[in-house]
Parts: C-alpha cells; structure tokens; sequence
C-alpha cells in the first residue's frame, strides 16, 4: 500500500485501508490522517470514496465481534458465563447465559438475584482461598419456578473482573467452605457429600466412618434435601463436576505489573443497577450515595461512566449525595429513541418518568461533557423541577470550524465526519469500536487520551482501574450508539437554551483540557452571564477522575443552597 495520505491513496485503496484497522493490521490514526484533510472544510466526500467506505461499513461490522479477548473469553466457556465487575455489573455474557437467566451486559446482581451479601461472601471466599469459588443465582423470567442454578467463579486481574459460569445440570457441590457457606452443610454433611463425589458407596461411606449404615442414610437425605436434588446418583455426580472445577483458575492475560489483587468484599460504597419501561423502551439507572441524601439526577458523558468509580460513591455519600444516574440512549441498557422520537425528547422523557417513579419532585442536576445538553433542555421544559446544574469538562456550542479544528485530531474526527453524513460517523464509531475491544476493559481509555497531557497520566493510576473496566462496559454495549447520539446533539444548535437558562449554572472546567481550550469557554458567559465558570488549575478533560472531591464538595453546595 502507498503511503497514507489523502493525495496518493485511491477510494479503493482507502476503503482496504479501513478494512485492515478493522482486523488490526493496522491502525485507526493512519485512516484518520487520510480523512481528516478531507472532510475538515466544507467539501463533500467524492461520490466513488463515500461509495467504497460504505461498502466497507459491511465488512467492519462482521470482524468487530472478534476483536474483544473479554468476549471471547466468556465466549468461549461451554457453560453458560457471564463476566462480572467487582461492584456486580455484568461486563459480558454468552448466549447461553442471556437464555438461562435473561439478562443483557450492563445488568447488575439484582437480574441474576443475586443478594449483595452473598456476593461479597463469594469475592471473600475467593480472595482468601486464591482459586475458584461458588455463588447461587435466582435469575430468570421463571425463577419462581425454576431452581437456582450454581455458578462457579474465579478473579481475572487482566479484566478486573469475575468470571463465572454456570455448574450443569443443577445442583453440584465443591469445595468444603463454598458449600458450607451457601448451603448450610455440617462438617459431616460436607465430608460425606466429597465421599459421594469420588464415588464411594454408602457402606464403605459408613464402614471408612465407623457409623451405622441407617446413619449415613438420614445424613445423604439431610444433604439432598438442603441441595435440592432427588436422588443420591445427582448429587454424586453433580458433586463430582463441581469438585473438578473448584480449583481451576482462569488464565489471566493482566498486563505486566498487574498486580493480579482482588477486591476486599464490601469496602466500597454499592452501585445499585435497575431499570425502567417507557413506551416498551428500556431505561437503565443507577443509584449511588446516600438513600437519605439530596437528591441529584446525573447526566453522564460519553468518557466517565455513571458511578463506577470508587471515589464518585464514597464522596457522594461523604457530602449526603443521593445520586440517580440516568442511562442516557444507547449507552449502558437504554435504547435507542424510537425512529419518530428525537434524542432530545427521548432523554428528558425518560428523565422526568424516571423523576415521576422515584418520587422526586425537585432534584440537582450533575451533567459531564455533552450531558449538559439535555441538562439545560430539562432545565427549559420542567424549570420548577431544577435546583441548578453543575457541568464538569463541558464543551460549549461549536459555533465555527475554527472551534472543531482546534480538537486533537483522534477526537475532533468523529465531529467533523458527524458534520458530513450520519454513515461516515457510524463507520468511524465502529471501527472506534473495534480499536476499544482489542485494547480490552484496562487499556481502553487510552483511544481518548492518548497523547494528551495530562489526561494520559491520570488515566494511568491504578486506583482507577476497576472504574475503567466499569466503564468500558458501559460505553461498548451497544457498540458505540450513544456516542452516536451524542455527536448530533453537539452539532446542534443549542445556544438558545443557554441564553434563555434560568436555572443556576455552575461550571467546573480544568485550565489544561486539550479537547476544548481555555480561549473557547467565553461563549458561555458571553450566552449565560449569570453563569459560574470555575477553571481547576492543572487539570485536563479527566477532571471527572482526577478532582472528585471538589466536584462532589461543590455539587453539595449547589444542592444545599438551591433545595433549602
């Protein structure tokens, strides 16, 4: 292949281009060096290349599903399996596992019924034993009538994650302290269960114990009804495939210098995960801080998640924060607005139903990056429902090309190809896409930051790392939909909703984000002059990350001042 610039390669050639990045032959910066000098200024794309990208569009979608070593990971386990964060999301399941208990990645443990005591029992039990331990699941459309299933379940420091899966058939036993814990089992009970397991007889059970045979056998019926199985020959060879993978671990592929640590059970603050139906649309939401707090709704960015960092939920309950985060469309297990309905509409529809369920009449408003759109556009529809906003790492409407070419280039590409056709932004997001899972659920934040100072070096820290695996989920669920929905709302015009704003509005920005410069943010004042811009010295767009006590120390004030 030629040299990758814009003047030497054919359509043709281009389109190659963007299928090799898709299967990793090369990478997403030679494609947008190539692009980017074509798409800038005001031209249209030529008919024969916009032709070869969408043909190629088709190719990229089937090589995306391959590119992710998380998924292929549950993928291939031949049970159904699922993985799980240290807080109990769902990162990434097979499809057995969203048949058996009917859930979808970004769920949480209330889907699989699974009591957060019992979960950080099991993440307790596999720190201290350093292998594989047990968890009872109630999930399903039919877990009234259906039994629980066992999963077994091993750390993968690589992922910062749990992965799990499911024990055939229905009730096997394992290791001595697993079953113990989950079932109940007296030391008696357990030792003659891993008798069973290895096939001995009852007689020889009751001979190698030097008890009565009719002993043994009220012991197995004691040990059958706890595990809820029929008949001995179940439980013996349930037992026996049980006991074959307690022990195993999963091979990790942590990075070098993964420490390879598990999680202390229950020393975080919990993330609550549940959902909603509007219209037949799926809402997810969370919950984190204090239930008795102020309450705040959050309107997330693309980047940060909504409550996976550790900080976010210890200082939201720290300052008596009780923070309901909304899915916003197409990220986490939201969908997308229905064909008729705006994104606009959708969001502050599913906001003010979500408002309506939880009883809330009047809430704070914390918006990231581009969630201070639909912050103000609630703010205009249902002001009396509004304390205030706080907007953290905001972009200001782009109001010349000046302001868009003045975004790195690995960012601003997805804006400037949004400003050509809806299709040339969906191929760039899904190559986007594929480049995110080949990094994996650690390394993914660097397709953002790469190269900024000093974003790069507070996305490095390892105190960050299970917020990062969080988030990745969130962000690739629906492959990018979001950030989709995203780019047409910042290509929008929303200055009349700044200049009409009512609402007291509070920005916190750091003086060193390379996405949107100092010298851009004149616009809000110039729009709001009532508004507060707050610049942080040092920081950059990770200012979500890297002060999140000032943010949370500033949104108590907001709240406290504004709902007295």
């Amino acid at each position: 292949m030629k040299s990758c610039s814009s003047d030497q390669l054919s359509p043709a050639e281009i389109a190659d281009l963007t299928r090799k990045i898709a299967g990793g032959e090369h990478e997403l910066d030679e494609l947008i060096a190539v692009l980017l000098p074509m798409i800038s200024g005001a031209r249209s794309l030529q008919h024969d290349l916009a032709l070869e990208l969408a043909v190629a569009l088709a190719d990229i979608e089937r090589i995306s599903a391959r590119q992710d070593e998380l998924y292929a990971l549950v993928y291939e386990q031949g049970a159904p399996a699922i993985a799980l964060t240290e807080t109990g999301q769902i990162l990434a399941l097979n499809s057995a596992a969203a048949g058996l208990w009917q859930i979808t990645a970004g769920d949480g443990l209330a889907a699989l019924r699974v009591p957060r005591s019992d979960y950080s029992r099991f993440i307790q039990r596999v720190r201290q034993q350093g292998g594989t331990s047990l968890l009872l699941t109630r999930g399903g459309a039919d877990h009234g009538t259906r039994p629980p299933v066992l999963v077994s379940g091993s750390y993968h420091p690589g992922f910062h994650a749990f992965i799990l899966s499911a024990v055939q058939h229905s009730w096997p036993t394992a290791a001595a302290r697993s079953l113990q814990e989950i079932y109940a089992l007296t030391d008696s009970e357990t030792e003659i269960l891993g008798q069973l397991s290895r096939g001995n007889t009852l007689k020889a059970i009751a001979e190698q114990r030097t008890r009565a045979l009719g002993t043994v056998r009220q012991q197995v019926k004691s040990i059958l009804f706890k595990l809820g199985v029929s008949s001995q020959t179940e439980a013996a060879a349930l037992a026996a495939a049980a006991a074959a993978t307690i022990g195993t671990r999963v091979a990790s592929t942590g990075s070098a210098g993964d420490s390879g640590s598990i999680p202390l059970a229950g020393s975080e603050e919990p993330l609550r995960l549940a959902i909603i139906t509007r219209s037949r649309r799926r809402i997810g939401w969370r919950h984190y801080g204090s239930p008795t707090g102020r309450p705040v709704l959050m309107l997330h960015g693309p980047s940060f998640g909504a409550g996976e960092y550790a900080a976010d939920r210890r200082l939201a309950r720290r300052y008596g924060l009780s923070i309901y985060a909304l899915e916003r469309p197409g990220y986490g297990r939201t969908d997308l607005p229905d064909p008729e309905e705006a994104v606009l509409d959708c969001i502050c529809s599913d906001a003010t139903v979500l408002l309506d369920r939880i009883g809330l009449s009047r809430v704070t408003l914390l918006a990231h990056e581009a969630g201070l759109i639909p912050a103000l556009e609630l703010a205009h529809r249902v002001p009396e429902r509004i304390a205030g906003v706080l907007a953290v790492s905001a972009a200001p409407p782009f109001l010349a090309l000046e302001q868009i070419q003045a975004i790195p280039a690995h960012q601003g590409v997805f804006i400037q190809a949004a400003r050509h056709a809806p299709w040339l932004a969906h191929l760039l997001i899904r190559l986007l896409m594929v480049h995110t899972r080949r990094l994996g659920p650690i390394d993914w934040t660097q397709i953002i930051f790469r190269n900024l100072s000093p974003d790069t070096e507070v996305m490095q820290r390892p105190d960050l790392a299970p917020g990062k695996v969080g988030t990745y989920s969130f962000y690739i669920n629906q492959m990018g939909a979001g950030f989709e929905q995203d780019l047409h709302m910042m290509l929008s015009d929303w200055r009349e909703r700044l200049t009409s704003l009512q609402t007291p509005l509070h920005l916190l920005h750091g003086s060193r984000n390379p996405t949107t410069p100092v010298p851009y943010l004149d616009v809000f004042t110039q729009l709001q002059p009532r508004a507060v811009l707050e610049l942080v010295p040092q920081a950059g767009l990770t200012l979500a990350v890297s002060h999140p006590q000032l943010i949370y120390a500033r949104l108590a004030e907001i709240s406290r001042t504004e709902l007295s």
